[in-house]
């Protein structure tokens, strides 16, 4: 059973920049809310699982990338000047009505445009 997390109110402010607000054992741990820009860190920070966070497009749809180099594709994460959090490569959901594709760089979304969708 997941345990209760509180975050400040802080942290749900919205221009907080990507940071890492909880790391969590296993997937099932996750909580069922993360403040805006926030990413839960699944495994250790010495062995990385998973970094799931909710999409910055704000439709409510959850994002799960895998760390782990042995999966493919896996993502990896650099923390910056002021712990704030790179993601690469970019991420990509695609559902058949939307597209989500971004860079998060230096604690920032980055949005690639794409006209296919619109």
């Amino acid at each position: 059973m997941a345990e209760l997390r509180t975050f400040f109110w802080w942290q749900w402010l919205p221009f907080q920049p990507w940071r890492i607000v909880a790391t969590v054992s296993a997937a099932d741990e996750i909580p069922a809310q993360v403040p805006r820009n926030g990413f839960v860190l699944v495994g250790t920070k010495q062995n990385p699982k998973w970094l799931v966070f909710d999409c910055p497009c704000r439709t409510g749809h959850r994002i799960m990338i895998s760390l782990d180099r042995n999966h493919r594709p896996h993502w990896s994460i650099h923390t910056g000047k002021k712990n704030k959090l790179t993601v690469s490569p970019s991420v990509d959901s695609r559902t058949a009505s939307r597209r989500c594709h971004y860079f998060i760089r230096n604690g920032r979304t980055d949005w690639v445009h794409d006209r296919s969708y619109q």
